[in-house]
Order: C-alpha cells, then structure tokens, then sequence
C-alpha cells in the first residue's frame, strides 16, 4: 500500500481539521448565497425589457450615455419605468441565468458585451435580433460608441 493511497475516514478527518474545515451549508444567519442576492439596476422594469451594458468607471453609465439612452427610449415610446438597466462590470461572478431568473426578461438588448461574456449558449452578430427560448436578443456595440458614431446611430 502506497501512501498515495490512503483513504481516512469522515470522522477522522473531522476530528484532524475541526478548526479548518468549512462548513459549505448556508444555514448562518447573514449569509446569502450568491444566487439569491439582488442585483442593482435602474429603472423600473414594467415592459420586462432588460438593458445589459458595462461600463467600468461609473455605478451604471456616464451622463452624455444617460442622456443618449433616454433619446432612444424616448423615440421608441418607452421610458426608464418600462426597462431594467444593468452595469454587468459591477457584477461579481453573476451569470445570465441568474439575472434572466431575476428579471424574467423577454427582450434582452446587450452593448459591448459579448454572448461568451455572458455564457449564453450562442453567439449573435450585432444588430441581429435572434430569439431562443421565448427571449429576444440583441447585441449592439458599447453605447459610447454608437453615441460618437453617426453610422453606428443609423444603425
């Protein structure tokens, strides 16, 4: 019997490491898991339309992005009430499936973001609506660059 080998029972291995062993189920107050945290976002999320941007120096999106993202709300008869809006640079290890459980979207509009960012099972050129399972994607680029593109803004 190689010493590569050895198997130590459960109790014995408590009783080795009862000081540094953790304790993996969630039943301490205060702890949440990951999963059940809420996740900031403006908005009021009315029309289940989710709005998933990154931007690294602000809580959600610098003003003149604000201001641009009102324009466009404005133009396709929506308001801030009507969407979620996400900052998903200020999201630590958070995936896809536990934002889409939060917010239950059915449209999902994604800027400078990529499908692989998100771990979507799929990958979607910009401008391109796509639907999979009862959602509707669309990817765009960041919204600083369609705000300094004209071309982009035609788009």
């Amino acid at each position: 019997m190689s010493l590569d080998n050895i198997q130590l029972p459960g109790s014995l291995c408590l009783s080795l490491f009862k000081n540094s062993l953790v304790d993996l189920q969630l039943n301490h107050p205060g702890l949440v898991p990951l999963s059940k945290m809420k996740i900031d976002f403006l908005g009021g999320n009315d029309k289940d339309i989710l709005f998933i941007s990154t931007d690294l120096e602000n809580k959600y999106m610098a003003e003149d992005e604000m201001i641009f993202l009102n324009d466009l709300l404005k133009a396709c008869n929506f308001t801030m009430a009507d969407i979620a809006f996400i900052n998903f640079s200020s999201l630590k290890e958070i995936t896809f499936n536990e934002i889409n459980e939060q917010f239950a979207p059915k449209k999902i509009l994604i800027f400078g973001i990529t499908a692989r960012e998100l771990v979507l099972p799929f990958s979607i050129p910009i401008f391109q609506v796509q639907k999979f399972q009862e959602q509707v994607f669309l990817m765009c680029p960041a919204l600083s660059e369609i705000l300094h593109n004209k071309e982009l803004k035609k788009l």
